[in-house]
């Protein structure tokens, strides 16, 4: 495996760490597959075995943002106070080869969740895709693979882009598998269902749902809405222009413009997502287009049109067939009455 590895790092620009993710990360996915696939009857029948290389990817992501969100509090706030620092310190100074949340945002992206979107056509997103692409290029030139000694570039702030943001995420992991796009899962939660042990399922997924809605929304507004682009153009983007005055030896000068630029652009973009949620918060509590007029404060009045048309069109036949006795019987009392 060591061979693998290192061959590996001969041709990609990763650190062993981010490889060594990466690949587990890829193997897990073809193993989670198998799983959930249908044709293998290894696991019951459901939502999974109709999305699975989708059911995979949410299984692998939910523990790796939990793991970003871990590691990034842990270093966000066990940093030295930004006011007993320099920018040249902040910026190239401080270092960490085997740093976990970078290892993951270039080797897991790069290995595992790029490939895995072009192969699902549930993850197949333009928007998400140029994301991943745009996060991949910033945590490998931060650390510092396009550098002539490998000097990595603001660690100080790895913690917070790639650990502290990722609170939401996992979150969302949970909420986006039975989002309306996801038809399988989002039918399977809104639908009825005959056997006592799926509608208990289905009551207690619902309100973890709920829940996990409302936490991804505070997480989100609060550390990528309000306090990413605070960080960025208050914190971050002034040391890069500080300490690339005078950037050590072998850092070219253009990762200072790229990190700038790349910061600048995901700010902007999560303050647009941010726009979004809160535009949605405000349809929802002024009782708009919410789900739950949509689909009723429980299960119980979720709509329940599941059915098939040949079920519809039975239901229909018999419908009609029912009227049409009940004119015929109609008739008949009348003339025994005349």
């Amino acid at each position: 495996m060591s061979d693998f590895i290192a061959n590996i790092n001969d041709y990609l620009p990763l650190s062993p760490l981010a490889i060594n993710i990466g690949v587990t990360c890829l193997i897990l996915q073809i193993l989670f597959t198998i799983l959930f696939n249908r044709r293998t009857n290894l696991l019951p029948q459901g939502p999974w075995t109709y999305l699975t290389m989708f059911s995979a990817h949410q299984v692998i992501a939910l523990p790796l943002m939990i793991i970003l969100t871990v590691v990034g509090f842990r270093d966000w706030y066990t940093n030295p106070p930004y006011e007993t620092t320099t920018a040249t310190h902040r910026i190239f100074a401080m270092s960490n080869p085997n740093d976990i949340p970078l290892a993951i945002g270039s080797g897991a992206i790069l290995l595992w969740d790029i490939p895995t979107g072009f192969m699902s056509p549930p993850l197949r997103d333009p928007i998400m895709y140029a994301h991943h692409v745009g996060m991949f290029m910033v945590s490998a030139t931060m650390s510092g693979l396009f550098c002539k000694w490998g000097n990595m570039i603001g660690y100080y702030y790895a913690p917070y882009f790639f650990g502290v943001i990722e609170l939401s995420s996992v979150f969302l992991a949970y909420v986006d598998i039975f989002h309306p796009k996801y038809k399988y899962y989002y039918k399977w939660l809104n639908g009825q269902h005959s056997d006592m042990k799926s509608i208990k399922l289905q009551r207690v997924l619902c309100n973890i749902n709920e829940v996990a809605r409302i936490l991804f929304a505070v997480s989100f507004l609060a550390f990528r809405g309000i306090y990413f682009p605070y960080v960025v153009f208050n914190n971050a983007i002034p040391d890069l222009k500080e300490a690339y005055d005078t950037p050590p030896d072998g850092v070219p000068m253009w990762t200072g413009y790229f990190l700038a630029g790349a910061m600048a652009v995901f700010a902007l973009l999560q303050a647009y997502w941010a726009m979004l949620i809160s535009r949605q918060i405000v349809k929802t509590l002024s009782g708009g287009d919410s789900d739950k007029k949509k689909k009723g404060n429980s299960i119980e009045s979720a709509k329940p049109n599941n059915k098939s048309k040949k079920e519809l069109r039975e239901e229909s036949r018999a419908k009609a067939k029912a009227w049409h006795d009940q004119r015929i019987e109609a008739r008949d009392n009348k003339e025994k009455a005349g």
